[in-house]
């Protein structure tokens, strides 16, 4: 089940943030404790991977 969870925020992270431009621009404006705190808590896809992730505690 682990590894399946695994797989499934590995396919979010390849499709959707690896090229974000609002990543990038939260880190160009700010610092990257800023733009990892948007990722993590105001994108749906940060928390989709979140949600995820929790299910592997």
């Amino acid at each position: 089940m682990n590894i399946e969870v695994l797989d499934k925020i590995n396919a979010l992270e390849e499709k959707y943030c690896q090229g974000c431009l609002l990543k990038e621009l939260n880190r160009s404006e700010g610092t990257r404790t800023a733009a990892h705190n948007f990722c993590i808590h105001e994108c749906s896809v940060g928390i989709a991977i979140r949600s995820h992730g929790n299910k592997l505690q």
